[in-house]
């Protein structure tokens, strides 16, 4: 190996000295005369214009029940500091960009006022934000942030919903005359390099807007806000193998109930078994609903509508089976025979009896427990018919 010149290593040492010795006093004489706290501004009536870009890197995801939304982000922010500068060709040769602390060089204030956790963007804990600063003034920040906002869910057309989430960023401490808040372009991107897709939820649409918010103690002042809105599509392939089927499947076995003979003693327990079953299974979808009046989704009313057909079986088999302990020679009592009486003329095809009972006054009332088995179970068929084409009607106008 060729040995290295002695002079080639002496030459290296000094400039690297150099270069660390000018940065070091650079950094020194800038902050001599400098106040983060600040606003850095020569002429205080022009605002000072920060711009800013939003970046989401990952969407951990929407919950429903404390209608949350998480996702992590960072922001590029940009804005002209008229204070911290310095000629890069003459005093500070070589030196173009310096890399500071946030504590060091003001940084705007700014809020995410819809956060439940932590609304400051700055963090003032462990002091590890930095700013790139050029030159000319030009400082750049790069904020990293995961953020916790409210949303409110509209669970509707669950599992076919779609909701729209936002994000309120807004200045604190200054107002619009100190500095206004500009989008870049559209404001908001997703970060191709960092972005992780959520297996439940997916984005389908991001926007910014713009706006002020006036001062709440006596309306003098507007403070430039920035807000985002994320449009969320829920994946529901999942949710339609463990809710939908199961649903379908319980749906579709509550119609044997038509076709098991009343003289089988089982038939009342499965009428129960379903009942029960339906419960349970409403229970297991408040669990992820939202505790609220505001919107209750089309399938907790199927449930309910389901759970509402199951009790009317019951009852109906109840009485089938009570009917058939009854002699048929028994006439049922007066109040029986009114409380049934308009099943009896609705349901009514038999003409050769209508005859008959025409020409036999005596016996214009007369049905019997017979009778009545017939007309209800008659009238639970057509009820468990209705109730298919309603929910058929249902699924159809939610995922549409």
């Amino acid at each position: 190996m060729f040995a290295i010149p002695w002079f080639v290593i002496l030459v290296t040492v000094i400039c690297c000295n150099g270069n660390y010795e000018r940065e070091r006093l650079l950094r020194q004489n800038l902050s001599k005369h400098y106040k983060p706290e600040m606003l850095p501004v020569l002429d205080s009536y022009h605002p000072l214009q920060v711009n800013v870009k939003l970046y989401v890197m990952a969407l951990q995801g929407l919950e429903d029940k404390s209608q949350v939304l998480t996702v992590s982000v960072f922001w590029y922010f940009t804005w002209k500091d008229e204070i911290f500068g310095w000629d890069h060709y003459l005093e500070y040769k070589n030196i173009s960009r310096l890399t500071v602390k946030a504590s060091d060089v003001w940084v705007p204030e700014i809020y995410i006022v819809n956060d439940i956790k932590d609304m400051p963007i700055r963090s003032y804990g462990d002091n590890k934000e930095y700013v790139i600063v050029k030159s000319n003034g030009y400082m750049t920040w790069f904020p990293a942030k995961e953020l916790q906002t409210s949303c409110s869910v509209d669970v509707t057309k669950y599992p076919f919903d779609t909701q729209a989430c936002s994000i309120r960023m807004e200045a604190w401490y200054h107002d619009n005359k100190s500095f206004f808040l500009n989008t870049i372009g559209s404001g908001i991107e997703i970060s191709e390099v960092h972005f992780v897709e959520n297996g439940e939820w997916e984005i389908l649409n991001l926007s910014s807007y713009p706006y002020q918010n006036t001062d709440y103690a006596d309306n003098s002042s507007a403070y430039s806000c920035i807000g985002y809105t994320l449009i969320l599509k829920r994946r529901y392939a999942y949710h339609l193998i463990t809710i939908m089927f199961p649903f379908v499947i319980l749906m579709a076995i509550n119609l044997l109930v038509s076709v098991i003979p009343t003289e089988c003693g089982e038939k009342l327990g499965f009428c129960m078994s379903q009942f029960l079953t339906m419960i349970v299974f409403l229970n297991l979808i408040a669990q992820n609903m939202p505790s609220s009046s505001l919107t209750i989704s089309y399938l907790t009313f199927l449930i309910s509508l389901q759970i509402l057909i199951s009790g009317v079986t019951i009852l109906i088999v109840a009485i089938s089976i009570y009917s058939q302990t009854r002699n048929i020679e028994d006439i049922p009592s007066c109040l029986v025979r009114i409380m049934f009486s308009p099943i009896r003329y609705f349901l009514q095809n038999d003409s050769k009896k209508c005859c008959i009972q025409a020409q036999d006054s005596r016996h214009e009332d007369f049905f019997t427990w017979l009778d009545i088995n017939k007309k209800i179970n008659c009238s639970l068929n057509i009820s468990l018919f209705l109730n298919v084409v309603a929910t058929v009607s249902i699924f159809v106008f939610v995922i549409i």
